[in-house]
Formats: structure tokens, sequence, C-alpha cells
């Protein structure tokens, strides 16, 4: 059986969903089926990335693509009506410029991102 976080896929299959990894990357993509391990099987899938003070966004095309359910934290319907929601889109080289800045920047503040930023602490 699925797992319960994962009871209301069935509703999502052929919509266009906002799935945050646990690695905290964000995949848009069109949900076309699904496994008894939640495995998501996307089309038309892009990475977004965000600039959230900014408020710009820029997309990697990826296509088609199976993500193994475990790596799922979230997801949700993107609006229709809406599908860039408050964002605009902005050139990938400048966003992934900024994203790169804003890394460093935090770096030296000594705040470092887990690879995982779901796992459990260690004991």
């Amino acid at each position: 059986s699925l797992p319960q976080w994962a009871s209301n896929l069935e509703d999502n299959v052929d919509k266009q969903l906002l799935i945050v990894l646990r690695d905290d990357r964000k995949l848009l993509g069109w949900l076309r089926t699904f496994d008894q391990f939640a495995n998501l099987l996307l089309e038309h899938t892009v990475e977004r990335h965000i600039l959230v003070e900014e408020r710009l966004y820029a997309d990697v095309y990826f296509g088609t693509m199976m993500v193994r359910g475990e790596n799922v934290c979230l997801f949700g319907e993107v609006d229709p009506e809406r599908p860039d929601g408050p964002l605009r889109e902005a050139p990938l080289a400048y966003v992934l410029k900024r994203e790169s800045e804003i890394e460093a920047e935090e770096a030296a503040r000594g705040i470092h991102k887990p690879a995982d930023l779901y796992a459990e602490p260690a004991d």
C-alpha cells in the first residue's frame, strides 16, 4: 500500500505539480502515474530555481523523469490560473549567479545547508 503522505496522489494524476525534494530542489511537472512506493513519473519537468527575496525564478528543462518517492518532501497542485504565482521569470544565468552569491554570503556567516534538509538529526 502507499505511504500515508501519498494517499492523494491519485487525485493529482494529469495535473501540474510543484514538488519539493529532500535536498530542497523544486520540480514542476505533470504527474502522469505513480507506483506503490510513491515513485512519480513526471512529464515536461523543469527544475525551478527561485530567488525568494527578489521574487524571480528561472527553469532548467528536464523533460520526462522518474522521482523516487522517498525523495519527495512536499507536493501541491500548481494553480492553472496563475502558474507563476507572484514570481517573475528571469534569465537563468542571472538566477544561478545570484544563488551562488547568496550561498557564498551565507557560508561566510557560518550558515551551511545540510545535503538532506529533512533527515533525522544524528546523535
